[in-house]
């Protein structure tokens, strides 16, 4: 199959346990919690938001996704082997209204929450602190947006994959 992102074409064959993109092959493995989907390449966590799914959807043409909270439109092009996917009005719709997950990159304990539900905040903003292996890492806001809810406390033990913070991106 064919994935579009932007300009750029990328031939993607799907082969159990790693996936092939061009010339270069990754590892990759997948939990899935409601329609978030954390996919995990080479150990690096993703958050992904998929579109709310309806059978019958076409198996190819283009979709909004949000990836870590940042908005990309992609393509698949040729039979993926995947669930159906929902039709091209239900997808826009769903990515208009869609939130952000940001999940945590790493296990540890978080030392302070700077957000609440109904904040604005910047691209880059600091979101909050999570403590792993004695440093200090701070979340940062990987667009602008509204934050929609605060998913862990300061003190709250937090894994790998975990949902910190869902953000509405500015439209």
């Amino acid at each position: 199959m064919k994935l579009v992102i932007g300009d750029q074409e990328f031939d993607v064959l799907p082969g159990g346990e790693t996936i092939t993109v061009g010339d270069e092959s990754f590892a990759v493995r997948l939990t899935r919690r409601g329609n978030i989907l954390t996919v995990y390449v080479n150990e690096k966590p993703f958050a992904v938001q998929l579109p709310e799914a309806t059978s019958g959807g076409p198996e190819e043409g283009p979709v909004m996704l949000l990836v870590d909270a940042k908005e990309y439109q992609v393509e698949l092009k040729g039979k993926g082997g995947g669930r159906p996917r929902p039709k091209t009005a239900a997808r826009r719709a769903k990515a208009a209204g869609a939130q952000g997950a940001i999940v945590s990159q790493m296990t540890g304990r978080v030392i302070k929450v700077n957000v609440k539900p109904g904040d604005n905040v910047n691209e880059g903003d600091v979101l909050l602190v999570v403590e792993a292996m004695k440093m200090e890492n701070e979340i940062a806001a990987p667009t602008a947006g509204v934050v929609k809810e605060v998913s862990v406390a300061a003190g709250a033990r937090v894994s790998e994959g975990d949902m910190l913070v869902v953000l509405e991106p500015a439209s």
